[in-house]
């Protein structure tokens, strides 16, 4: 597991230098069983790590685990208002200082087997953003596969 720590760790600095991040969080995601978990949070106190985990999908529609999961593409919120329409959470991110959004699937052998979040200030993510998220997404997909055997 220490493996994985250090990679996360790696990962956020990463984040901070491109696109940026105030919050970084790290899910495993278990689409049969319908559970997606943190397993990494540069806040555990907001953004709590572990437990059973939480229910993947909110309802049949889901915007974002239909744009993530299922269509395995990034979801980008790049102003408060567009997060406060799609994240029930939107208060507590506010409260951090954040207010954009980008969720970045991971992906392995055509699998979304988790997803990177990475929050900023409101406005601070554009596209280029976006595409920079998606190449620290690439570079988790190891770490999160030997996570997964590792765990269960």
């Amino acid at each position: 597991m220490i493996a994985a720590h250090d990679a996360f760790r790696d990962l956020v600095a990463a984040a901070r230098r491109s696109p940026g991040a105030r919050l970084v969080t790290i899910s495993t995601i278990e689409v049969d069983e319908n559970r997606m978990t943190r397993v990494y949070s540069t806040d555990p106190a907001s953004y709590s790590v572990g437990g059973v985990g939480e229910p993947l999908r909110e309802g049949d529609d889901d915007p974002w685990y239909d744009r993530v999961v299922v269509q395995q593409q990034p979801w980008a919120s790049f102003d408060v208002e567009d997060l406060r329409a799609n994240f029930a959470d939107h208060e507590l991110i506010e409260s951090l200082g954040c207010g954009a959004i980008i969720n970045v699937p991971v992906i392995h052998d055509g699998v979304t087997i988790g997803s990177i979040n990475l929050l900023d200030a409101d406005g601070r993510y554009d596209h280029s953003s976006v595409d920079a998220a998606i190449e620290l997404a690439a570079r988790i997909v190891p770490v999160l596969v030997s996570f997964d055997r590792a765990t269960g």
